[in-house]
């Protein structure tokens, strides 16, 4: 391994909180896993979530299901946003990597291998836990074929190693053939996607990963807006669709969803709006009515470099424009050069301004004041105590911008926590949804939505929650707890509030609730007291569990209930 790669991968361990004795070839896959998603996915992620390495692992190190441009884990994730979006857009990407020595061809054919048997309607090799789990997820994607609006789903292949790749004729012509072989299954968007990854391109990989996003455009068609206090400056203006199309989309024409991230609400799918946005766009006597049929689309952008027409923007976001965007992007085959689109471009703002623009802007469409509040003045609140935590090795960094502390140095990246973490960390340990932490969190958002994010809320409880699971996940990590309990991690978070604070819990509006957290922060900060506790409500779960750990016995509703029956018996005797 050249020192480059190794300097890197030591950063990246860091950063990722990996043991000190992981075997070097463990560590090397998680970061080709981390590198090659980063590629195809800009929001954050637990990078465990994605490998399958180890015995029976048909020759994959990793497997990344994106569905409607979410990374999922869950079966049920397929069905919220099949439900939401009424349609399902999904793209696999497979990973090898070997940490030493050059591109063999007997190595890759053995990873097209396990790729055909992966999707095999009757598949020969063994799976382990890991893949069978990705595997079930896959199964039951193509389960769901008639929400194939766009098409099968793309198939990605990424081969990593340390060496360089070298376009050997006899390689190319062998990957060729592996390549025709899968897509004659039938059963993938064509073209299948190969690609080497040596040693520099892998650096190159994660280099981006750690940087903000930034796109150069061509804005002709523009003014400048006149000085606004608490703004550095402003444009109004429009851009072909294509244009602005190729800034909210990735060299594999993926739409890049963490853009999205300051918008109230996700993509709604085929409701009346989108479906007369659409109509717009595919009606050929009237598409270059689209500029004056549509709001348009608002940017707020960190960092702005002009020259002439030229801009490049750094960390911008589209907060609001999400349903019109996702519908341009959806119909990308019916863009002509005549269908424009209005843009207001803010540089700079101060947060309490672009909080205004975000409640101003989505006003505009039906949005519940309670859904503007809990993504835009909670949410600073939050952050802010977060940011306030006094000592070093109890921070946590929330995210409530997409991608705020990705070209942060030092900072450990397994202690970021954004908001689909909090709401899941938050509904599992204080609303009794462990059972449903799982689910896509736009769906458990809209469970929960009047019980989370509340204004008056103490703001103990979510740091808490989001510490608690990152203890959780550190100790899993580590292999200080069995990794049969993964699964089952939210409910640990439940059942850990109860066995330290108390089954009786007061209302999160009310001063006894920071008095009933205190216990609880007090074990959560001290390391020996941290894992036994969570060894303790491990113990609570094998009792309930009766040594029956399938994954699928962590969607029953009853568990907590259980588990609090019978601290309140053990509290009895």
């Amino acid at each position: 391994m050249d020192l480059v790669t190794e300097s890197l991968l030591n950063t990246f361990k860091v950063e990722q909180d990996f043991p000190e004795d992981i075997d070097q070839p463990v560590l090397f896959e998680h970061f080709a896993n981390y590198c090659v998603t980063s590629k195809d996915y800009a929001e954050e992620f637990k990078v465990e979530s994605l490998h399958v390495g180890g015995g029976d692992d048909l020759q994959l190190d990793g497997v990344v299901v994106i569905v409607n441009g979410v990374l999922i884990n869950s079966t049920e994730e397929v069905d919220d946003l099949a439900n939401t979006n009424k349609y399902l857009d999904a793209e696999f990407i497979l990973i090898q990597a070997k940490s030493g020595g050059n591109f063999e061809g007997a190595q890759i054919s053995n990873m097209f291998y396990g790729a055909g048997d992966l999707f095999s309607r009757e598949p020969s090799s063994p799976r382990n836990e890991y893949l069978t789990e990705k595997e079930q997820i896959i199964r039951h994607i193509y389960s769901k074929s008639s929400y194939f609006r766009h098409g099968n789903p793309k198939l990605k292949l990424y081969y990593v190693t340390t060496g360089k790749w070298y376009d050997d004729d006899k390689l190319v012509s062998r990957i060729r053939h592996e390549v025709g072989t899968l897509e004659d299954l039938n059963i993938f968007r064509s073209p299948i996607s190969f690609e080497p990854v040596d040693a520099k391109k892998l650096q190159q990989y994660f280099n981006r990963a750690q940087n903000a996003l930034s796109r150069k455009i061509t804005f002709a068609k523009k003014v400048t807006l006149p000085p606004i206090e608490g703004v550095r400056e402003a444009y109004l203006g429009y851009l072909s669709a294509s244009v602005y199309l190729k800034m909210i989309t990735d060299e594999d024409d993926t739409l890049l969803r963490g853009l999205f991230y300051d918008n109230v609400r996700d993509f709604q799918g085929d409701n009346l709006v989108n479906k007369e946005i659409e109509q717009t766009l595919q009606t050929s006597d009237n598409k270059d009515a689209f500029i004056i049929l549509n709001n348009g689309i608002t940017i707020v952008s960190e960092d702005l470099k002009v020259v002439g027409d030229e801009f490049e923007l750094t960390g911008f976001q589209v907060v609001n424009g999400c349903q019109t965007s996702h519908v341009l992007f959806n119909n990308r085959d019916n863009l002509s050069d005549n269908i424009h689109v209005p843009i207001k471009l803010i540089v700079a703002p101060e947060d309490n301004l672009k909080n205004q623009v975000i409640k101003a802007t989505n006003r505009q469409t039906e949005v519940k004041t309670e859904e503007l509040l809990a993504l835009t003045d909670f949410q600073k609140t939050l952050e802010q105590y977060y940011d306030a935590i006094p000592t070093k090795e109890h921070r946590l960094y929330y995210e409530r911008r997409s991608q705020k502390y990705r070209s942060s140095p030092g900072i450990e990246k397994i202690r970021i926590v954004t908001i689909p973490y909090q709401i899941r960390s938050f509904a599992s340990m204080f609303l009794n949804r462990a059972h449903r932490a799982s689910r896509y969190y736009g769906t458990l958002l809209k469970d929960v939505e009047s019980k989370i994010f509340i204004k008056t809320h103490l703001l103990i409880g979510y740091y808490l929650s989001s510490y608690a699971l990152f203890r959780i996940e550190s100790f899993l990590r580590r292999h200080q707890i069995d990794n049969k309990y993964r699964p089952f991690k939210y409910h640990l978070l439940g059942i850990i509030r109860m066995q330290v604070a108390g089954v009786d819990m007061p209302q999160m509006t009310a001063k006894r609730f920071e008095t009933y957290c205190k216990p609880l922060q007090e074990v959560l900060w001290d390391d020996v007291r941290c894992l036994s506790a969570v060894q303790n409500a491990c113990s609570l779960l094998d009792t309930i569990l009766a040594g029956d750990y399938d994954r699928e016995k962590a969607k029953d509703s009853t568990l907590q209930n259980r588990a609090r029956e019978l601290i309140e018996t053990q509290q009895d005797t």
